[in-house]
């Protein structure tokens, strides 16, 4: 019989073309021991983009 060892971690994208106020808790949460979820890439419209600024401190691939 197999044990569980926990699980493994859903790689998600996010979409953003302003301030980053839902990524920035969205980040936060993901931080967290029992998150379902990592943010892997960051998709902006926006080149000037606030929430972008999220994925320097972070260390989370961007795309524009």
């Amino acid at each position: 019989m197999l044990k569980s060892i926990g699980f493994k971690k859903i790689n998600i994208a996010i979409f953003l073309s302003g301030t980053g106020s839902n990524l920035k808790n969205l980040i936060n949460h993901s931080l967290k021991k029992n998150s379902k979820f990592k943010i892997t890439l960051v998709i902006s419209n926006n080149p000037k983009a606030k929430g972008l600024n999220y994925t320097k401190e972070f260390k989370i691939k961007k795309k524009i």
